[in-house]
């Protein structure tokens, strides 16, 4: 009887839901990227993965609205502004962040390119000497920011248990160190992050769930209609505990990659001081929400659905009143 009524107040705040923005809580702090694009061993290969990183690189300024400042650049040719794919150079960088991110700030990290070996010894392929996956997760562990890591290249299923800690996604190209093969997950990547068709639950926002599931979606399109074996199989760690999901796999709703988000939310605003009120109630209803989702595996289901009630039956009246006052 609980889930029901629950469910009814979740529909009624649906029917209603308006124009002025989706309700979802966002992280206080400021959204970073660091994206690598590292040897390419070829030319066809350099083209192919500079493409790639400069899709994303635009994709998340332009539609995501990240701060070019805060999008950090490593290349294997790097341009102006950019940092060149070199050990050293990576160390570095992430010495930076990990001295001035917070707790409330997000990172995104991704690599582009190729990776070698298997187990422990696996690397991602720099100018130079290369990085292991113990190297990576001793640069990356210092990093306070929510942290999510997305490796797009072949040989990349050991990072899914060698990153795996406790607050961070990764997703992996492979599900297996016998996918060696050159990945078109990145290609994937981009054209999912740039589709309207992503936003699966039509919140007008894209969680990293929405984007590995688009992205792995397309992949497999790829090689059947190619008619050719898939030699790629995408799996994303949303918990922590280095074991990885597949795209088909079911989630639950408080599954922390369907709450985090690529974007900001859109703030609402009106010359309306009355109306601004209410629309900051309503956002922070819709951030206690997200926040309740976040823990319900350690709440009693009773006490769950109890507080759950309470924030969606006050959203929705709150959600009325806004309609109201705006005309709609």
């Amino acid at each position: 009887m609980h889930r029901l009524r629950v469910l009814a107040i979740a529909l009624l705040l649906l029917a209603g839901a308006t124009a002025m923005g989706p309700l979802v809580a966002q992280p206080s702090g400021s959204r970073h990227a660091l994206l690598i694009q590292g040897a390419s061993g070829e030319p066809r290969f350099a083209t192919m993965h500079r493409g790639w990183l400069d899709s994303l690189a635009a994709l998340l300024v332009d539609r995501f609205g990240y701060d070019p400042a805060n999008v950090t650049i490593v290349a294997e040719r790097p341009g102006e502004g950019e940092v060149h794919a070199t050990a050293e150079n990576v160390r570095t960088v992430a010495g930076r962040l990990a001295g001035t991110l917070t707790d409330a700030d997000q990172l995104l990290v991704v690599f582009i390119g190729h990776g070698t070996g298997q187990g422990d010894d696996a690397r991602f392929n720099l100018v130079g000497p290369d990085l292991s996956v113990a190297d990576w997760r001793a640069l990356l562990d210092p990093i306070r920011a929510s942290l999510v890591v997305v490796d797009t290249t072949s040989g990349s299923f050991p990072y899914l248990a060698g990153l795996a800690a406790p607050g961070r996604i990764v997703i992996t190209a492979t599900n297996s160190p016998a996918q060696q093969y050159h990945t078109i997950f990145p290609d994937a990547l981009v054209r999912a992050l740039e589709s309207g068709d992503t936003d699966q639950n039509k919140d007008g926002r894209i969680s990293v769930l929405e984007a590995f599931t688009a992205a792995s979606r397309l992949v497999r399109e790829h090689y059947e209609q190619a008619g050719i074996l898939a030699t790629e199989t995408a799996v994303i760690d949303p918990t922590g505990d280095g074991k990885g999901l597949l795209a088909t796999a079911e989630f639950p709703s408080n599954s922390p990659a369907a709450l985090w988000y690529l974007d900001a939310p859109r703030t609402a605003t009106t010359d309306d001081p009355e109306l601004q009120k209410l629309l900051a109630r309503q956002q922070a209803l819709s951030e206690r929400i997200d926040d309740l989702r976040r823990r319900r595996d350690s709440l009693p289901e009773a006490e769950f659905t109890r507080q759950l009630e309470a924030l969606l039956t006050e959203l929705a009246e709150v959600s009325r009143e806004v309609r109201r006052r705006s005309g709609e």
